[in-house]
């Protein structure tokens, strides 16, 4: 049995798979290397692992924000092999993820369009190129916080038309005076901007929404796809609830930037069992 776990902010999907097929799903809470010791991360599975048996578990492939370097590798890799003793355990950060899951063992420029954003170029193999994405204050462009900030500063300057001032208003039950003071006290800025990009969709016909979602998305090109010499040769595939939600604005600036789209997936996770049941271990 082979395991594949895939690390988002808040919860770790966990597959349970024989070759292609799913045997069952386990959720546990997220966590992050840099953030907890192995002794923590261990304590933080125990609910939903205590009473499973992982011993026919051959393999473990875990890809989670943080485990970018070897020493934090190593923490998540000794808190779960408490869980999975028998099993090899490899674990990445969850670029990778996206990159396999999109790419396989082909090249390829691998896109996260999510809350946050990210891009790599990838060999097939082995990711040889991440341009930095900055993170929310300083960049993270074409991403759900960066539209929702988008969106904000829209309402603010006065670059919606009436009737989507008060929609937007009703929707979200906000006004001028209450948004701002809201944005700053969040301690989850990002977040917080990212869950207004919904109105951005229901509105998508509307003209000034849909050039702020295809600006946004200039901006992620010139600032990182076009970084990547041979960001026309190769195929660009997008993965996050961002890019499925807007895949047609995706589409239509790649075009204007000369790029070709490959695949456009919501979610990593299916991909990657796809990956690795693919794979000669």
């Amino acid at each position: 049995m082979i395991v594949i776990a895939d690390m988002g902010a808040t919860k770790t999907d966990w597959s349970f798979t024989e070759g292609s097929t799913v045997i069952k799903n386990i959720d546990t809470k997220g966590f992050n290397p840099y953030f907890h010791t192995t002794g923590e991360i261990v304590d933080l599975l125990r609910p939903d692992f205590i009473n499973e048996d992982f011993s026919s578990v051959e393999q473990v492939h875990f890809y989670g924000a943080g485990c970018s370097t070897k020493e934090k590798i190593k923490t998540v890799e000794h808190a779960l092999k408490i869980y999975f003793p028998y099993a090899s355990i490899e674990v990445n950060h969850d670029l990778l993820a996206s990159a396999r899951a999109l790419c396989g063992n082909s090249p390829g420029i691998a896109c996260i369009l999510g809350t946050g954003s990210n891009t790599c170029l990838y060999d097939g193999m082995h990711i040889i190129a991440n341009n930095p994405s900055l993170g929310f204050i300083l960049g993270d462009e074409g991403s759900g916080g960066d539209l929702g900030r988008e969106l904000i500063k829209a309402y603010y300057y006065g670059e919606l038309n009436p009737e989507l001032d008060k929609k937007f208003e009703s929707q979200f039950n906000v006004d001028k005076n209450s948004l701002l003071g809201n944005v700053y006290s969040t301690d989850k800025p990002n977040a917080f901007c990212a869950a207004f990009t919904p109105f951005l969709n229901q509105n998508i016909e509307e003209k000034c929404i849909n050039e702020l979602v295809k600006n946004s998305f200039r901006e992620f090109f010139s600032r990182h796809i076009m970084t990547y010499e041979n960001y026309k040769k190769i195929p660009i595939h997008f993965v996050g609830s961002i890019a499925h939600h807007f895949k047609n604005q995706v589409k239509e600036v790649s075009a204007e930037f000369g790029a070709r789209v490959g695949i456009i997936i919501k979610a990593p996770v299916g991909k990657l069992i796809e990956y690795h049941s693919n794979q000669n271990y």
